[in-house]
């Protein structure tokens, strides 16, 4: 006798162990029935597992695997006519289809084994799936800012504005240094295109940098926004090379610029956005021929600044900076600014990292 199909009775095991109400029953019926495409899918799947066959499940999504199994278990008995119109179709689909390829890289990669040189094929494999240290850009500083400003100079402004966001603050300070105010202008405005940009981009951009580098090797891209990185990315840079690409983002972005100026943290802001009790951390992050320098740089124009930090040292501490400030011969221009900037960096680390945090400054309303 013939199977057919009745809408929803009798019962069948489901997932898990739970009871799933089956689509068909015996009806005695010849006619084909009409099958959704999940089910015409369970169909084939019955019919391959009943001759003995194997089908790789596992490549699909897990979703669709679940739902697949849940037809499955709820399809029922079917008749021979449904059989056969299901297995003609699929035959039919089949012979008109003409080429299968894999269905990501990794797997074509795969599929060419044998056929691509060794080399060729394991660089396109780190390329296409690194495996990065997590000091990857650490890694990266370590290359000569000559040859990292060369590099930022001819690629385009968002990759160049990927690898001044990824290198750590006082590196970013030596390339920036070293660009012209053009490059600088672009690259900086070009962060604020980067919201978007996957990890996978960012390793694969590592990735070439630490391959021309010959530097040796060891996922969001960004954890800060482009706001903060512009941010960042100026308080390395002096007060004339920041002012001028403000000036410049001004023309470009207006927005941007405004949000980036009140992101942006320079050795004036010290003495209102540290809070007093954090000034002992301060002192400790910098080895003290950087923190003398950078407070007898700040004593010419921010004098203000170094008070108050001083202030909320150790008499006896404070004492003996006084004593060696003293000792040291006034800084100007870039070596003032290149100072300060490591204090400026080194604080914004400490924040980074949780061990302080800034006073936030309300806009007026």
């Amino acid at each position: 006798m013939d199977l057919v199909a009745q809408p929803r009775a009798g019962a069948g095991f489901g997932i898990g162990g739970k009871v799933a109400t089956t689509a068909f029953v015996f009806d005695g019926s010849d006619k084909p029935l009409h099958l959704s495409g999940a089910q015409k899918a369970a169909v084939i799947v019955q019919m391959i597992l009943h001759a003995g066959g194997a089908i790789p499940l596992s490549v699909m999504s897990e979703a669709t695997q679940v739902h697949l199994a849940r037809v499955y278990a709820s399809m029922g008995p079917i008749n021979k006519a449904t059989v056969a119109s299901v297995l003609a179709e699929f035959a039919e689909h089949l012979d008109a289809h003409g080429l299968s390829f894999p269905v990501d890289t990794s797997a074509a990669l795969d599929a060419l084994e044998g056929n691509l040189s060794d080399s060729l094929l394991a660089r396109m494999r780190q390329i296409h799936s690194p495996t990065l240290p997590k000091n990857t850009w650490e890694m990266i500083a370590e290359i000569p800012p000559e040859e990292l400003a060369e590099r930022v100079s001819t690629e385009s402004p968002r990759v160049a504005a990927i690898i001044m966001s990824k290198l750590p603050p006082a590196a970013s300070t030596n390339v920036m240094d070293l660009l012209d105010i053009e490059t600088a202008n672009a690259v900086t405005f070009a962060i604020s295109e980067t919201g978007a940009v996957q990890s996978e981009t960012v390793d694969i951009v590592a990735q070439t940098i630490l391959q021309s580098g010959d530097v040796g090797t060891e996922n969001g891209a960004f954890t800060a926004k482009p706001v903060a990185r512009a941010a960042s990315l100026l308080n390395a840079a002096g007060a004339t090379q920041r002012d001028a690409v403000l000036d410049a983002l001004d023309t470009l972005d207006a927005v941007f610029a405004a949000q980036v100026r009140k992101a942006i943290f320079t050795f004036a802001d010290i003495l209102t956005r540290v809070q007093p009790t954090d000034v002992p951390a301060l002192i400790r992050v910098l080895p003290g021929d950087e923190l003398n320098a950078a407070l007898k740089a700040g004593s010419e124009e921010h004098g203000s600044v170094v008070d108050f930090i001083l202030e909320n040292l150790s008499k006896r501490m404070a004492d003996a900076i006084r004593e060696e400030l003293g000792e040291i011969s006034p800084l100007t221009g870039k070596a003032a600014e290149a100072a300060m900037g490591k204090l400026t960096a080194a604080i914004r680390q400490l924040e980074e990292a949780g061990d302080i945090t800034l006073i936030t400054i309300e806009e007026d309303a």
